[in-house]
């Protein structure tokens, strides 16, 4: 029981890094970017390139997997997404579905179809009671995943950069009235979505297995943490993130794993019937 409920934790820590990426640049932009997770797979992948294909350290490949995946993200954002601004948001929400078809052909073209693992020393586990209970690993995924969302907090609340985010994310005309230089803090949400979704991929290519299909899997996730959470609330996103990847763990014991899947569309039903603007939604806001 114990390693399982872990189990769900450190997936509920993987999916809350994508889940808050995806929600930054719903905010700021304005439309799904269904896209954004196949750069978990292009991060997992990438790692994989230059861990077993290059022969790198697996640290050091992780974090060029990071930063190549980050550059990839707002290289995407430069050339297909911003020359979109002033369209209805479905438009640009389309061209990501595009894009993320084309993401997951290149992935197949140049990796196949196959699973791949990263090379990385064998971990020991922390056992009570004779029983094994969690990795190091996976006690590093939780402990990033905490760092990560402390290093987020203190920038959005206490930074000016962060500040100035919020306020355009909330109303982009007035910002830029008051001299906020919101093409800067666009680079900036791009970089730190990407980048944080390339660090899910790269955690993920570290305790578990990459596949090119991983994408499609994680955007459903992804989508139902963020309706769960309330699109709008960064703080409950986080929140509903971490509840899906425990629900989806916790219902394994009683359940096959294939299905749990409907045991997290099953809770998004009934928080919709419930609650349609999310358990933890914030004040309404413009959205383009």
């Amino acid at each position: 029981m114990l390693a399982v409920l872990v189990a769900g934790l450190v997936s509920g820590a993987v999916l809350l890094l994508a889940t808050v990426g995806f929600e930054l640049v719903r905010r700021v932009e304005g439309f799904l970017n269904i896209a954004l997770p196949q750069l978990i797979v292009l991060s997992g992948f990438s790692a994989y390139g230059f861990n077993v294909l290059l022969g790198f350290h697996w640290i050091v490949s992780c974090l060029a997997a990071i930063a190549v995946t980050t550059v990839a993200g707002v290289v995407s954002a430069r050339l297909i997404f911003w020359p979109m601004r002033g369209r209805p948001h479905y438009i640009p929400m389309i061209a990501s579905v595009g894009l993320a078809f084309f993401i997951h052909a290149m992935i197949e073209v140049f990796t196949g179809y196959g699973v791949k693992t990263l090379d990385v020393p064998l971990q020991e586990t922390f056992r009570i009671g004779g029983i094994a209970v969690a990795g190091i690993d996976q006690v590093a995924v939780i402990v990033i995943a905490a760092l990560v969302v402390m290093a987020l907090h203190f920038w959005l609340s206490k930074s000016y950069s962060g500040r100035a985010l919020r306020a355009m994310a909330n109303n982009q005309a007035l910002a830029q009235i008051r001299g906020v230089n919101t093409t800067y803090l666009q680079y900036i949400t791009w970089a730190v979505a990407s980048a944080l979704t390339a660090l899910a991929g790269t955690l993920i290519a570290l305790t578990a297995r990459i596949y090119p299909e991983l994408g499609w899997d994680q955007v459903l996730i992804i989508s139902a943490a963020a309706i769960i959470g309330g699109l709008g609330s960064i703080y409950g996103v986080m929140l509903a993130a971490v509840l899906v990847g425990l629900t989806s763990s916790l219902a394994t014991l009683v359940i096959p794993s294939e299905y749990t899947q409907m045991v997290v569309f099953a809770v998004i039903a009934l928080v919709v019937f419930i609650r349609p603007e999310g358990l933890f939604s914030g004040p309404k806001e413009r959205v383009a």
